[in-house]
């Protein structure tokens, strides 16, 4: 029997551990607010059939609740509890082994100091005539103490566009998905030192088919920080 094969996705997304741990706890969050909801509605059930709750306009059939209905609500209400302990149980081993993978991340070299990533973007000419070259400017820049490694900036191509050029600093690589015909570019480097930045140019050309305005959102994600984005948008003219 083979294994289960998992789809090309894309864009390809790379997460370190230190990146994946808050989302994983947030997805934990997430879960345990929705069961709050879960067992808030249950006791709003109860106190609905025994005449607790704020009046509403709900009407019962029959009009009058009787012991054996009372006794089918108690015991829909504590089937639900059931799940909902056994959903407790499991959340509880997915936060442990959460809490296991912390001590797996590797901390930032360079005396305990940490990498702060910045980007700034801007797109020329704006506005941009069809069939005009656009070209944009990405300026990635750690303004913090320590190195931040796999650091990745992710650039997707607008639609209604054509990539022509990129250009990147020596020590970045340049991937185009999908090859020939892109639609998404990436560009990665293993290290970002402290206090230094690098610049990264995409040029495309508009299409007729592109909108009235243009707008391309950059992503940058690395080791143990937030990602960042940045955006531009630019008005598309049209002759006559």
């Amino acid at each position: 029997m083979s294994l289960p094969g998992i789809p090309n996705i894309t864009p390809t997304i790379s997460l370190s551990v230190g990146q994946t741990v808050p989302l994983l706890l947030a997805s934990v969050a997430l879960e345990e607010l929705a069961l709050a909801h879960v067992l808030n509605a249950e006791a709003e059930k109860l106190q609905l059939v025994l005449g607790t709750l704020t009046p509403t306009r709900t009407t019962f059939s029959p009009a009058t609740v009787s012991l054996s209905n009372l006794l089918d609500i108690d015991a829909s209400v504590q089937r639900t509890l059931r799940d909902v302990i056994k959903k407790e149980m499991l959340l509880e081993f997915k936060f442990e082994n959460i809490l296991d993978l912390i001590p797996t991340i590797t901390t930032t070299p360079g005396g305990g100091g940490v990498g702060t990533l910045t980007m700034m973007k801007t797109a020329a000419p704006n506005p941009v005539s069809v069939g005009q070259l656009l070209t944009y400017t990405i300026v990635v820049s750690n303004t913090g103490t320590a190195p931040l490694t796999n650091l990745l900036i992710s650039e997707p191509i607008p639609a209604g566009t054509n990539l022509v050029s990129t250009n990147a600093p020596a020590g970045f690589t340049t991937t185009e998905t999908p090859a020939g015909n892109p639609t998404l570019v990436t560009f990665t480097t293993p290290s970002l030192a402290p206090l230094s930045s690098a610049t990264i140019t995409v040029v495309i050309r508009v299409l007729g088919s592109a909108g009235p305005t243009v707008t391309n959102i950059a992503t940058a994600i690395a080791d143990g920080v937030a990602p960042v984005t940045a955006t531009t948008t630019v008005t598309v003219q049209r002759g006559g």
